[in-house]
């Protein structure tokens, strides 16, 4: 969970940026730090800030993306249930289920 909220927080801090600037961004340094693509998928998505975003936040394909993560999260906080505080689990569960929304899906393609 403290891997997600860091890349959201660099995702909204490099998102700003871009907004700056659109023709000199890149997000190949993001990409390069939190992903394993290789050169040529990276150079590829460096300048398409939605695409990144969608990528990185639900990309199903990505092990590294926010749902993934959280989903991961979840599966471990199941498996300690009974360790851990039933506001813990709420919390990770909520956020599961919001990060797996259709219609996240959907403002991303806005």
């Amino acid at each position: 969970m403290e891997r997600t909220d860091g890349i959201l927080r660099m995702l909204k801090i490099n998102y700003a940026s871009s907004q700056d600037d659109v023709q000199a961004f890149s997000w190949k340094p993001v990409l390069r730090i939190f992903t394993f693509l290789n050169e040529e998928e990276a150079n590829t998505l460096a300048h398409d800030t939605r695409g990144v975003l969608q990528y990185m936040v639900i990309g199903k394909d990505n092990p590294n993306s926010v749902l993934n993560m959280v989903t991961l999260a979840r599966e471990n906080g199941r498996s300690v249930q009974d360790h851990i505080t039933k506001e813990m689990w709420q919390c990770i569960n909520d956020f599961y289920h919001i990060v797996r929304q259709d219609k996240l899906a959907e403002l991303f393609q806005l």
